[in-house]
């Protein structure tokens, strides 16, 4: 896939170096909750369920996770109904608003439907960001509806595609 600045990205299984680099990643502002929390186990991105997004060098742009691992905890019971297959993403925060949104979400969604065989998607997005809720729109996903987080009572958004 090509950003405005095109450059070309593939798409590779987690490893472990990779993850570190992940973990280690520090948003800007009211993104830092995107910030990987300190101490936290890098586990869940090395079950299998995540991949790593690679520019045209191999160096790491941004990553995949699929299934439970990409849900927060909600205080709503029943918030993620069985059906759709849950995708978290995050893109490396120095390519944030250069214009690669787009098409970094069109390689998860290619991804999840070619390499997984899934129909249905779902995302979860922090009620603040509205800046990846138009990307995630523009990609067609509709939001279903709120949910709150069970730890930081912060407004979240479930969208399907």
């Amino acid at each position: 896939m090509r950003g405005r600045k095109g450059r070309i990205f593939g798409i590779v299984p987690m490893t472990g170096e990779l993850a570190a680099k992940i973990t280690a990643w520090e948003y800007p502002g009211e993104y830092a909750v995107y910030n990987w929390d300190e101490g936290s186990p890098i586990d869940e991105l090395l079950d299998g369920s995540s991949y790593a997004l690679l520019n045209s060098a191999r160096e790491l742009a941004g990553f995949y996770q699929f299934g439970a691992g990409a849900r927060i905890p909600t205080v709503e019971e029943g918030a993620y109904p069985d059906g759709p297959l849950d995708i978290g993403l995050g893109l490396r925060p120095d390519l944030c608003g250069l214009g690669f949104g787009e098409p970094f979400v069109q390689c998860g969604i290619k991804l999840a439907r070619e390499e997984l065989g899934v129909c249905t998607v779902r995302l979860t997005v922090a009620g603040f960001n509205i800046r990846a809720r138009r990307v995630y729109e523009r990609c067609g996903f509709k939001t279903v509806g709120p949910v709150t987080h069970k730890v930081s009572n912060a407004q979240f958004f479930i969208m399907l595609l």
